[in-house]
């Protein structure tokens, strides 16, 4: 159930944005309104931080062992509302049931995954420059973490940044993109109802500039961790170096596939169309550019022109924006003398949808050649 308004989570408890603000998030797939979202500012990162910051301590005095556990509780928990999560990932993406669902299972096994290492979390012993002397090693947690996420995958992304900080002794606020709020909600509940302490993970709704940069620039945060556009990156690491915080920055690629002149042709054009094209092409890895060798070139581009007929709708792009975008992005390479042979439109008036786009004869240094844009994301 997605509820009309979706509030932060702090400190266990559900809360308004301290402005009386909110954001509205419509569905891809229709365009129509799902729900609002909190508008947080610097007052709402702040209280999250003293929440995260105060029940940290606690958390870390607990032994791996213990910590393992309650993550092992999380994902177990998630497995078994696996339609519930895949439900609302469907929503507020607009991807299809069953890739909602393959997601919800990624996720699933990053906890388990994760749940493991808590009977093995071993530090390192080493010989001494001194006689009578160990060196030793030992895994300590950071502190608090800021995890900002993107919105392609929301619950793997927020299971990748999530899982390793809980377990090991972190406490995290974590922002989601606005374009996914409802994930990430419901994910900071599902670890209160399984067990996780209150503060441990709190969760901010709202935009990049007005959230997000507070809890990169707060000196109570000691770890800001990161994906998205490169754009952003950059601004976020100019932030956080000012202080000296470690940091951690999973940026967009602009990914090449390249067929050489031996490849098997027909399992090329697969594996290039379900990387170009899967989830509407909102991969970090996805292929936006495939390098072909001359001798195949014809041979390939008929192929895959051929595979691109047969995919039909692929699903919508995050927002109207990102729409846009693509469809600018397009007209610009084609200003420039680029050839569209496939796509370059948008499907229909309902919804977000682009058609798959196949583009040929575009410079290496065009900018479609080289930027990786995502939705108009304020991170």
């Amino acid at each position: 159930m997605i509820p009309e308004r979706v509030p932060n989570l702090v400190a266990g408890e559900e809360q308004p944005p301290a402005s009386g603000d909110w954001l509205e998030k419509t569905r891809p797939a229709d365009g129509e309104p799902l729900c609002r979202i909190a508008r947080s500012h610097a007052e709402d990162a702040a209280a999250a931080v003293a929440s995260a910051r105060a029940a940290q301590p606690g958390w870390a005095a607990r032994t791996p062992v213990e910590r393992g556990l309650v993550v092992r509780a999380i994902a177990e928990l998630l497995r078994d509302r696996r339609d519930e999560a895949a439900g609302l990932v469907a929503a507020e993406t607009g991807k299809p049931r069953a890739l909602a669902e393959g997601e919800v299972d990624a996720a699933v096994e990053m906890g388990l995954f994760v749940a493991g290492e808590g009977r093995r979390s071993y530090g390192r012993t080493t010989t001494a420059s001194m006689p009578h002397r160990t060196v030793l090693t030992l895994r300590r947690p950071v502190g608090v973490a800021a995890l900002l996420i993107s919105f392609n995958t929301p619950l793997p992304n927020v299971a990748w940044k999530a899982f390793p900080s809980i377990f090991c002794g972190n406490a995290s606020v974590l922002k989601p993109s606005e374009h996914t709020p409802v994930s990430a909600w419901w994910f900071g509940r599902l670890c209160l109802e399984a067990g996780l302490p209150s503060g441990v993970l709190d969760v901010v709704q709202g935009l990049g500039p007005e959230v997000g940069l507070p809890l990169v620039e707060d000196p109570r945060v000691d770890l800001v961790s990161f994906t998205g556009s490169a754009s952003t990156g950059r601004v976020i690491a100019e932030a956080a170096g000012r202080r000296l915080a470690k940091t951690v920055l999973e940026l967009g690629g602009k990914n090449a596939l390249v067929v050489c002149d031996d490849a098997d042709l027909d399992r090329a054009v697969r594996w290039a169309l379900a990387s170009a094209f899967s989830n509407a092409g909102q991969r970090c890895a996805a292929a936006s550019r495939i390098v072909v060798f001359d001798a195949v070139y014809d041979a390939f581009v008929e192929r895959l022109a051929r595979g691109v007929d047969t995919l039909g709708d692929v699903g919508p792009v995050i927002s109207e924006a990102s729409l846009e975008r693509i469809l600018a992005a397009v007209a610009t390479a084609r200003g420039a003398g680029a050839s569209v042979l496939r796509g370059g439109e948008r499907v229909g008036d309902v919804g977000w949808h682009v058609a798959p786009t196949l583009v040929e004869d575009v410079a290496p240094d065009a900018p479609l050649s080289c930027e990786w844009r995502a939705a108009e994301e304020q991170w």
